[in-house]
């Protein structure tokens, strides 16, 4: 577990500074200094251009790493496997992006009208593809080295910094929307271009497309893992943005409402920040296992994902909780109107990360069909709960669909994995955790207001504190996570030197 928590440490840290930095700029910066159309504009874009890019690198990023093992030899530039992913990678965001000028006005009419701020502006999507399926495969292939820290500062720093950066410009010298929407999507090439220097400056970005070796047999099991895991791909992309997506088509003005639902997506997803720490160096390590045959190690990493995540996921939704008023009384009026839909999807990612590493563990196995099927199955019924819910509930019924599909789904995978492997992630301390958090909860919602909102959420995050982590220690339900901390000090202590 050396090289897994060392990583998901500075992963974590990266994380978390991330959001801090997106949280100024998607709660305090851009929405006042963008009206909420712009905004939504902004977002929208990035949804469609993330699906898009999944859908055009057909599983190469899961493929990559899958793979990877069987191709590592660094004296022949890795068997040329990088060259190979990228040019299919370029071939698919081409034709992606080809699809998306043909249809641009049916997309227009669907977010809008003929003369709205997607038709004229919508375009600017095109680049942005390109972009975010290069970042996909070079995140996945400086993963698959262990250099799972430089795509977490690419993107979370990096990206973050640049569009803080935009908006404080954007504040001074007012550029026309045209002006600020290539700009705004230049912060995301430029993001991906610093994640292709690292590569360059540590020796590593080696294309090696003429020492390409591919045995017919081993193409045709890449090819199959790549169409299975595509569907899981889409899953864990199109999670939110397929929300946003239907919210932009289905409500009446649809900008304004996605601006509302993105900026409470953003915020829920900080309890998601401790999965995402974990899978970075996680999946490499998995795939290794699975070669040797390990299955006491995936075992291992299985139960102590599960029961880390959920600690640190339901003590931050239990802040989210007890914040949510301070945190709407920041924003311009008409953003509380996804009030409640914010909770529920801090409560949908408190769920996600109570099943650890079962995505990455499935989908790393000779299992990997399943996460596919899987992974379509959670897009459909996204898609279809999303229609009904919307439409029955307006924009909460969003986040209930993304609540019912993803604890389906997710309930789905942990039974196969316990049938088909014999790996389970539960034990007493997941019941000490979920108790916890119930009686949190309640807690939070008997006490009276404590004061002014800021001072009423500082006593109530104090209190969550006071007793969730003293109860953590004492029931012992995440021993490596004070391990953890302690090693982040000393690497902190070590900076300092």
């Amino acid at each position: 577990m050396g090289v897994l928590a060392r990583q998901a440490t500075w992963n974590a840290v990266l994380a978390y500074v991330g959001m801090g930095l997106g949280f100024v700029n998607v709660v305090l910066l851009y929405p006042k200094i963008l009206p909420a159309d712009e905004f939504g504009l902004t977002r929208l874009v990035v949804s469609i251009a993330a699906i898009a890019a999944q859908i055009a690198q057909l599983g190469l990023d899961n493929t990559l790493i899958r793979y990877f093992p069987y191709f590592r030899n660094s004296e022949r530039q890795h068997n040329g496997i990088l060259g190979l992913v990228l040019a299919i990678g370029t071939g698919g965001g081409l034709l992606a992006i080809l699809v998306l000028w043909i249809f641009h006005g049916h997309f227009a009419l669907w977010f809008g009208a003929a003369d709205g701020l997607y038709a004229a502006h919508g375009l600017t999507v095109l680049p942005l593809v390109l972009s975010e399926v290069y970042f996909f495969l070079f995140r996945s292939y400086s993963r698959s080295i262990q250099r799972s820290i430089a795509p977490s500062f690419s993107r979370e720093f990096v990206l973050r910094l640049l569009q803080m950066v935009l908006i404080i410009a954007q504040a001074m010298w007012h550029f026309d929307l045209r002006t600020f929407m290539l700009l705004y999507t230049a912060t995301f090439m430029i993001s991906t271009l610093s994640l292709v220097i690292d590569l360059w400056r540590s020796g590593n970005l080696t294309v090696g497309i003429a020492k390409l070796r591919l045995p017919r047999r081993l193409g045709r099991s890449m090819m199959r893992y790549g169409l299975f895991t595509f569907g899981s791909g889409m899953a864990t992309i199109a999670l939110g943005n397929i929300d946003q997506l239907m919210v932009g088509v289905m409500l009446k003005n649809g900008l304004d409402n996605v601006a509302y639902y993105a900026v409470a997506f953003y915020i829920a997803s900080a309890i998601l920040i401790p999965a995402r720490a974990l899978v970075l160096p996680s999946m490499p390590i998995l795939a290794e296992a699975w070669k040797r045959r390990d299955n006491e190690k995936i075992a291992m990493i299985y139960r102590r994902s599960a029961a880390i995540q959920l600690v640190i996921g339901t003590y931050l939704f239990l802040c989210l909780w007890a914040g949510a008023d301070a945190l709407y009384s920041l924003m311009e009026p008409g953003y509380e109107v996804a009030r409640h839909a914010l909770l529920i999807l801090g409560l949908v990612n408190v769920i996600n990360l109570s099943g650890g590493l079962s995505g990455g563990i499935v989908g790393t196995s000779r299992s990997y069909w399943f996460d596919a099927v899987s992974g379509v199955v959670l897009v459909v019924l996204n898609v279809v709960l999303d229609y009904i819910l919307i439409k029955a509930f307006g924009m909460v019924g969003a986040a209930w669909s993304s609540m019912f599909s993803l604890t389906a789904v997710l309930a789905w995978r942990i039974a196969f994995l316990r049938k088909r492997h014999g790996l389970w992630p539960y034990d007493a301390r997941t019941v000490y955790t979920g108790a916890i958090g119930v009686l949190l909860t309640i807690v939070l919602f008997m006490l009276p207001p404590l004061g002014p909102i800021w001072v009423d959420f500082i006593l109530r995050a104090m209190l969550i504190t006071a007793i969730y982590w003293p109860l953590v220690h004492v029931f012992r339900i995440a021993p490596d996570l004070s391990a953890q901390v302690r090693l982040l000090w000393k690497q902190v202590q070590n900076i300092g030197r």
